[in-house]
């Protein structure tokens, strides 16, 4: 294997963490929608239900979301696709979509 393509795969691995980066960004931003749909029908103020376990979920979400950016490798990433697959299926519980849905 050559140093040229030695340089394409690792710019193939980039890529392909940008990409799944972007993808998941999308992702949370859905699933935050949904959560604040959640909190607008129930009357809910994520800011002052601290107790609330569904608003520990919500802030959760924000956390990842605001630290995805960061995230360089494909471990860290395959961990937020793994909380966001658990994150989805509970915002689309609350909304009573079915658990898979898109967001």
């Amino acid at each position: 294997m050559g140093i040229s393509e030695d340089r394409g795969d690792g710019m193939d691995r980039c890529k392909e963490i940008s990409i799944r980066r972007e993808v998941l960004l999308e992702g949370y931003a859905g699933i935050l929608v949904r959560f604040l749909d959640y909190f607008e029908k129930e009357h809910i103020n994520p800011e002052t239900a601290v107790g609330d376990s569904n608003v520990f979920l919500f802030l959760q979400a924000v956390e990842i979301c605001q630290n995805l950016i960061h995230m360089d490798s494909m471990e860290e990433l395959l961990a937020a696709e793994g909380q966001f697959r658990l994150l989805r299926r509970t915002a689309n519980r609350l909304n009573g979509y079915p658990v898979d849905a898109p967001v």
